[in-house]
């Protein structure tokens, strides 16, 4: 059995469901940490759909660094991502950040990623929509 992902960030507890939460900008390590868990989830070798809870900040206030580190990993394991990863799905109740989501997600989508990625309001409607992925629905 892989290693565990780190409680910190990954709760598998609902496995093939891993709910993941984004890092804030202060915790140590926290890219290393995150991508290190993603690796243990790729690890299991069986699919799964993320549920990530987002950070307090945005996206374009990630350092350049951990941005760069976190795309050479996507690019790395971009195969095995899409062969076993069944779906995102991001929870926020805020709708405008729902609809800034939804954008850059259509973008990311068409270069990186080959499963569907959705935005839901809170963490029931999370469940009920990764349980339609796990399904093939």
């Amino acid at each position: 059995m892989p290693a565990q992902p780190d409680p910190d960030f990954f709760d598998l507890t609902a496995w093939p469901m891993a709910f993941i939460r984004f890092p804030e900008l202060h915790e140590p390590e926290r890219v290393a940490r995150l991508l290190a868990g993603l690796d243990g989830l790729l690890a299991r070798q069986q699919p799964f759909v993320a549920i990530w809870s987002l950070p307090s900040h945005d996206h374009d206030d990630e350092p350049h660094a951990d941005e760069k580190a976190a795309i050479l990993w996507i690019k790395k394991h971009k195969v095995p991502l899409n062969q076993l990863c069944q779906g995102y799905v991001y929870i926020t109740d805020d709708s405008a950040l729902q609809t800034l989501l939804k954008e850059r997600l259509q973008t990311v989508s068409k270069t990186l990623y080959r499963f569907p990625m959705r935005v839901v309001a809170n963490r029931q409607i999370a469940i009920e929509v990764a349980g339609s992925m796990l399904a093939g629905r």
